[in-house]
């Protein structure tokens, strides 16, 4: 059973007092400490590197069986990777609850997975076989936490493993992003450990995935100061996009053919798959470059002014046009 999942949900219950809700937050970190540290402790969270690449076939052959029998199946629409004795950090886009079982069988590669989402794996078959191909769980509201896995995953990478790392963080929901803005730490990580970086792109089309991964990415070809390491986190996201846009351009679709309800239609499997998740949560977990507004944040408290003569102009349809859609 998902305990921490479970109870994670009486933290977004509408109503509650900012005190009750911190209350019902520390509650759950103690619980969430409390059955990570146990689960971290067990025998097959104490496998070496070596042994958990020999065991690293068995766990794709059960992804690979489990893709089969939900009826999943890839495409790969290119692999442009370049063979490298170097450390490798893949980085895929996320779409969305089966990312990695399906995307795994299509890297082959052996690697760690980054996760800040063990509130939602643990209780879950899903925990079993990260923890046996090798997982970093951190939680993304302790500081601390943060800090210690970035340790960790230097360390890993420079001992000569792999590691699989989301720089979207959450799942990209929205209807014109290719990307979402996209964490830093990564380029930090890859410098640190002189590990390449390999994007890879993947979208959903029902039980279909197309899968477009792109050259290897070098961290050696940029400098160490701030406007370096923001032109390679910019470089990264634009070469995920366009990998994307790639797969997009695939999938041609005539206007005659839409509903105009394609997207709530497309958000609304994903939710289904996977429950725990909302849009108000999703949000929660964007990164939010500073200096950058989105139209939600601009517009939202347009949306509730209540029409008067003062405000009229507001309404205009081309404007509102703008606003509310």
């Amino acid at each position: 059973m998902n305990v921490l999942a479970e109870e994670q949900k009486k933290l977004f219950v509408k109503g509650i007092s900012q005190a009750e809700f911190e209350k019902k937050q520390a509650e759950f970190f103690k619980l969430y400490y409390k059955i990570r540290t146990e689960e971290e402790g067990r025998i097959w969270n104490k496998l070496s590197l070596e042994q958990r690449k020999s065991l690293h076939k068995l766990v794709l052959s059960v992804y690979q069986t489990k893709n089969f029998l939900q009826g999943f199946k890839y495409d790969i629409i290119k692999d442009e990777r370049e063979k490298t004795t170097r450390p490798i950090i893949f980085v895929p886009t996320h779409v969305g609850k089966y990312d990695i079982e399906v995307t795994s069988p299509a890297i082959k590669d052996h690697y760690y997975l980054l996760s800040g989402d063990y509130e939602h794996i643990q209780g879950t078959i899903d925990e079993r076989f990260l923890s046996l191909n090798g997982v970093f769980y951190f939680n993304e509201k302790d500081k601390a936490d943060r800090k210690a896995v970035v340790v960790k995953m230097i360390d890993h990478l420079k001992a000569g493993g792999n590691l699989m790392y989301f720089i979207e963080g959450t799942w990209n929901i929205t209807p014109n992003l290719p990307m979402l803005p996209c964490y830093w730490g990564i380029v930090d990580i890859a410098k640190k450990s002189n590990a390449i970086i390999i994007p890879v792109a993947s979208e959903q089309y029902g039980k279909l995935f197309k899968i477009n991964i792109g050259k290897n990415f070098d961290m050696n070809n940029y400098g160490d100061g701030l406007e370096e390491k923001a032109r390679a986190i910019s470089d990264l996201r634009d070469t995920l996009a366009t990998l994307k846009w790639e797969i997009w351009e695939t999938e041609p679709v005539k206007r005659e053919n839409l509903t105009g309800h394609e997207w709530e239609e497309y958000v609304e499997k994903r939710f289904k798959e996977w429950p725990y998740f909302n849009e108000e949560y999703i949000a929660g977990l964007i990164f939010k470059p500073k200096n950058i507004t989105t139209k939600e944040e601009v517009y939202g408290p347009i949306k509730k002014l209540v029409p008067n003569k003062n405000n009229a102009f507001l309404f205009n349809k081309r404007l509102s046009d703008d606003i509310f859609n």
